[in-house]
């Protein structure tokens, strides 16, 4: 069968539900994952855990419950454009690159994937910088996710939303090269669903491998985006972490390098576990509520 086109407005308000749903539940992890990043050789302000589980038990002994859903209202303000727009992007560019009657080749799911997220995170940039610096920070001043921006905009200006543009754009279009490809070429090659019941599974099944592949792939970008995001609030006086790392490297291919010289290969995956434990049951929510909603219109 062609590819299923459906109008944008579908796309995007179906990937918005999932991704909400997939937030309400996965938030901890992403938190997790982001305070894991910024520890390391030679960093004072970072945490030192040892492993997801002993960073949530930290986490939530220091600070409570709360801790762990630090920065849920800017994550749910990136994540909502965010799904919505790689989604949308994705069948525009399938659309564009792949008119077969079959499902369209790995290859060209590749290379959709990935333009969508480079579109897509274009756009999501500003909102993603808030809520890493949001994450990142014990006990910074400004809580609220207006107030936070605010305070990063009157310290160092409208360019400080940008930071790590470059690094996001890499990180989300590695994720989506493999988010997509991955889904759709395990749905092709599986064996044809015969029940709603087995379709669901299917989806499940498939969005998990999806998250896990897109998770593997953008783990190293996401580490140095989550540094040179970090480094943007460090004109905040309450921020310590945002202070330490905007006193080091500013550009993302000299964290990189820095990163590789204080904790080699390994520091490129910093948070990696935290992070497959939410990409992978993560996507096989957002795909399996995708494309339940999206079949409702039709």
């Amino acid at each position: 069968m062609a590819e299923a086109k459906r109008p944008a407005y579908a796309s995007f308000a179906a990937a918005a539900v999932a991704a909400t749903t997939e937030l309400i539940v996965m938030q901890p992890l992403d938190v997790v994952k982001t305070r894991m990043h910024l520890q390391g050789t030679g960093i004072k302000t970072g945490d030192n855990f040892q492993g997801t589980a002993a960073a949530i038990r930290g986490i939530r002994q220091s600070e409570g419950l709360a801790g762990l859903w630090r920065g849920f209202v800017p994550g749910l303000c990136v994540v909502i454009p965010r799904r919505g727009f790689k989604f949308v992007f994705y069948d525009a560019f399938i659309s564009m690159l792949w008119t077969g009657k079959q499902k369209a080749p790995f290859q060209h799911s590749l290379v959709a994937g990935g333009m969508a997220g480079a579109a897509e995170a274009c756009i999501i940039t500003p909102l993603e910088c808030v809520k890493i610096a949001m994450q990142s920070e014990k006990a910074a001043s400004a809580t609220g996710m207006a107030e936070f921006a605010a305070a990063m905009v009157r310290s160092g200006g409208v360019s400080s939303l940008y930071a790590g543009l470059g690094a996001t754009v890499a990180k989300h279009t590695a994720h989506s090269c493999f988010y997509f490809a991955a889904f759709h070429e395990t749905k092709k090659h599986a064996p044809k669903a015969s029940s709603r019941l087995q379709q669901i599974a299917l989806d499940l099944a498939s969005g998990f491998i999806a998250g896990c592949a897109a998770a593997t792939a953008n783990n190293p970008f996401d580490v140095v985006k989550t540094r040179q995001q970090v480094g943007a609030a460090g004109a905040l006086s309450s921020h310590a972490a945002g202070q330490e790392f905007a006193a080091g490297p500013s550009s993302w291919p000299s964290i990189a390098s820095q990163l590789l010289r204080q904790d080699g290969i390994s520091g490129f995956y910093k948070g990696y576990v935290a992070k497959v434990a939410r990409l992978g049951p993560g996507s096989a929510m957002i795909f399996c509520v995708y494309e339940q909603v999206v079949s409702l219109f039709g």
